[in-house]
């Protein structure tokens, strides 16, 4: 499918509002036609330029040149041309470039500023053979001066010391203004600001709307309403292992693609349904939450789709530029204009982070309080010296065991000092608001295994530990074993 086709067909996802300020693909690609036959009908060559540009050295002094010059958004296309004035070869040759004959229309003059002379390509109405042999009698003179000029420095070496001490150098430089290129990118600049600023404004409306559903939820997700507290939980839980716009694994934190995107989006759009989760939010506010939430995710999609439609469309259309042309826009363009700032890719990264940090931080999951030995609800949190918290049934088991360095950091005399001085308050009184279907689960974990202790120490027989499972297991909801 060609690239027209298939931005009207996917722009058809984008909101009917959004559409006028994607870039008009099919519009630049018209002023392209004009660009190359401006080119053409003036007595340059689009195959000429190509060649031309592409052997050219930037760095060197001499040679071609398609560049940008002003300041965004009020930039200007020129084609360069640098040449030893005091080369014998090269003067008469720029000289029929200028002034022309009647095989070739000359420059027209604009002014000159620090050895260098700016002209236009002249806008006559011709016949078309007319306009065929001027145009390739032309391109027959520019490549000759650039066969001179290019090669020059390779000759060189070839010439006798004397000849090179003999011959000052005279840099001079010939700019030719394109008007319909300079039309080309004026309306491709603007077309890139407008896309900015609509960018700008929803992103801003995005950030506001994630404050204020943060503002909401916070109500919603709260401890007092305990129900709802674990079905959000469940809900981010199955969210962060989506993992919709970014990874989130060590070895995998790229940005998502639009499509992955969405594909993610669906599978766990497909998960809150299997587990029937929506349902389960009890009050209004849980309920009018989520819809806005689910909302969000898919409005972040909408925009990083927007953006790469657009990123997509520039790409494409200097791409297209060049080929018609034989310019080098694709090159210079997107770096003279720095085109990050236009499609930046940190900001679907910053409107992802604003979900992450600030929604699903709002319920706290288990695994970030979890003590690293048993991976359970560290509760009666012991904060070690070094930092490092452990639940107080495993850091019990550690001084018995003669233990005295931190499991973590190693760092020594951590769990041999540690104490009930050690005992985090603030962190249980969290662990209790936030967590007490995990806790009253850790207490009865905690006695089942304490009795298990008391047995083994009664009766002098050490269990294996598929033993211990095995009572474990028979112990959930059935009275005592052992009296």
């Amino acid at each position: 499918m060609k690239f027209a086709k298939q931005l009207e067909s996917e722009a058809e996802d984008i909101p009917s509002e959004w559409r006028p300020y994607l870039i008009q693909y099919k519009a630049l690609k018209k002023l392209i036609a004009n660009v190359a036959e401006e080119i053409e009908r003036r007595g340059l060559s689009s195959a000429v330029l190509r060649e031309c540009l592409g052997n050219s050295n930037d760095e060197g002094p001499t040679g071609i040149k398609y560049y940008f010059t002003g300041e965004v958004p009020n930039v200007r296309p020129c084609i360069q041309f640098t040449y030893d004035s005091n080369q014998p070869q090269i003067q008469p040759l720029v000289k029929r470039l200028i002034h022309g004959d009647e095989d070739r229309p000359k420059l027209t003059y604009k002014w000159s500023q620090n050895d260098t002379d700016f002209f236009t390509l002249p806008d006559t109405e011709l016949p078309e053979g007319t306009i065929r042999r001027r145009g390739s009698a032309t391109a027959a003179l520019v490549k000759e001066l650039m066969d001179l000029t290019i090669h020059k420095e390779e000759k060189k070496n070839d010439k006798e010391e004397d000849d090179i001490e003999d011959h000052i150098p005279r840099m001079r430089t010939l700019v030719i203004e394109l008007e319909h290129d300079d039309m080309f990118f004026q309306v491709l600049m603007t077309e890139l600001e407008q896309a900015v600023s609509l960018q700008d404004k929803t992103s801003q409306k995005f950030e506001n709307s994630v404050q204020e559903l943060e503002t909401e939820m916070v109500k919603a997700a709260a401890p007092q309403q305990k129900s709802d507290m674990y079905t959000w939980r469940q809900i981010f839980s199955l969210y962060m292992d989506a993992q919709v716009f970014q990874g989130q694994l060590e070895s995998d934190r790229t940005m998502r693609s639009v499509q992955k995107a969405k594909e993610q989006m669906e599978w766990f759009s497909a998960q809150l349904e299997r587990l029937n989760l929506a349902s389960k939010l009890k009050s209004q506010a849980s309920k009018a939450a989520f819809k806005r939430f689910l909302t969000l995710n898919t409005e972040l999609i909408t925009i990083k789709h927007y953006q790469v439609l657009n990123q997509t469309a520039m790409r494409k259309i200097l791409k297209k530029h060049d080929k018609r042309s034989g310019l080098t826009a694709s090159r210079s363009f997107p770096r003279f204009v720095g085109a990050d700032q236009f499609f930046s890719p940190k900001l679907a990264t910053m409107l992802c982070a604003s979900i992450m940090e600030k929604l699903t931080a709002i319920v706290p999951q288990p695994d970030d309080y979890a003590c690293p030995v048993c991976m359970n609800i560290a509760w009666r949190p012991i904060r070690l010296v070094c930092g490092h918290i452990f639940c107080v049934r495993c850091l019990i088991k550690q001084q018995r065991q003669n233990m005295t360095n931190c499991p973590m950091c190693r760092h020594p005399t951590a769990v041999k000092t540690a104490s009930a001085l050690n005992l985090d308050v603030p962190m249980q009184n969290f662990l209790m608001m936030y967590f007490p279907k995990e806790i009253k689960q850790k207490k009865r974990d905690n006695e089942r295994e304490q009795a298990i202790e008391d047995v083994q120490a009664m009766t002098g027989r050490v269990y294996s530990e598929q033993q211990l499972q095995r009572m474990s297991r028979q112990g959930n909801g059935r009275a005592c074993i052992i009296m």
